[in-house]
């Protein structure tokens, strides 16, 4: 299973995933601003992932590697 399949999977409980309706304008305004769904949907995952610690060691330079891809 690939990684962005498995984050995508996670957010399935989220109603911008959950309901087609909320999902296709997340789609729409996505890409208008040129911002691809599976950044988005590894940002929500990464965050999610990550909630529960105190500190955010080494989130940013997660961040910018999501980020990256949209290069």
């Amino acid at each position: 299973m690939s990684d962005v399949f498995a984050e995508e999977a996670q957010l399935n409980d989220l109603p911008l995933w959950a309901d087609e309706e909320a999902s296709r304008v997340l789609s729409e305004i996505a890409q208008a601003n040129n911002v691809p769904v599976d950044v988005l949907a590894e940002l929500v995952a990464l965050q999610r992932a990550r909630q529960h610690q105190e500190r955010a060691a080494g989130i940013y330079q997660r961040i910018e590697e999501i980020l990256g891809r949209m290069d």
